[in-house]
């Protein structure tokens, strides 16, 4: 029997899975790929890169992100050949990079078979809550829903990694044309990953819109982040993202 992996878009996910019967060995995207600087020459630099951007931004030492998300990281790449390889990411931007970057590492990879496995919400929750409103029985209907990356689903999240390393904002509104089950809510997404440029001066730039909460009297941390997930929850930003904007905010 091939070996079968799952990859998951965080540490509160592989506790929910642990009440599930899915069986594998699980491995954890711990990255906010989302924020700070991607662009690199190797593997090596990018981890590098991306240990001082974590150091800097959360005050996390560097270490801990080599111990704690490239050791991770180092599972997805030494995958071996012909296993089955599950993918548990939302749709949001935060998650969708994140994946773009696993889907690139598991491309070097041959022969293996690789699953999306994405959360089933009903019209009326809130579908950028993603696996958080998910029950044991949810999470294993999931994975019996799951869809298989084609060659050309995979293509496109390299390309997609690709062009976000670049920040060729243009070509990723190019990709964001291209239809694929395994990708289903790109344009909006890209749309939303361009509108967090600094020439965006309307509320849907996330910074414009926390520090128009601010101005109009949302000050406390907590009702900016509940009134944020509820009015912008397309980005997928955690506490730590919109907490440095909060911060930004108040001191403007």
């Amino acid at each position: 029997m091939n070996p079968v992996f799952h990859i998951l878009n965080g540490d509160c996910l592989a506790e929910q899975l642990k009440e599930t019967s899915v069986g594998g060995e699980v491995i954890i995207c711990r990255e906010a790929l989302v924020s700070g600087k991607v662009k690199a020459d190797s593997l090596e630099d990018f981890w590098e890169l991306r240990a001082e951007f974590i150091s800097g931004e959360y005050g996390i030492e560097k270490e801990t992100y080599y111990e704690k998300t490239v050791s991770e990281f180092q599972k997805i790449i030494n995958i071996p050949e012909f296993s089955e390889v599950n993918l548990w990411f939302e749709d949001d931007l935060f998650c969708q990079i994140n994946l773009w970057f696993c889907v690139f590492l598991l491309s070097k990879i041959k022969n293996i078979r690789m699953y999306l496995v994405f959360p089933l919400v009903s019209e009326n929750e809130d579908h950028w809550r993603g696996f958080s409103l998910s029950d044991s029985k949810g999470l294993e209907e999931s994975m019996q829903s799951r869809i298989e990356f084609r060659e050309k689903d995979i293509q496109l999240g390299v390309n997609l990694w690709n062009t976000y390393q670049n920040d060729d904002r243009q070509q990723l509104i190019r990709l964001s044309e291209n239809e694929s089950d395994c990708f289903a809510l790109l344009k909006p997404v890209i749309e939303a990953y361009c509108n967090t440029s600094p020439e965006n001066i309307t509320l849907t730039n996330p910074e414009v819109y926390i520090k128009n909460l601010v101005d109009n009297g949302i000050r406390d941390f907590s009702s900016v982040f509940k009134t944020f997930q509820q009015n912008l929850g397309i980005y997928g930003y955690g506490d730590l993202q919109v907490k440095k904007m909060y911060d930004k905010a108040l001191q403007s």
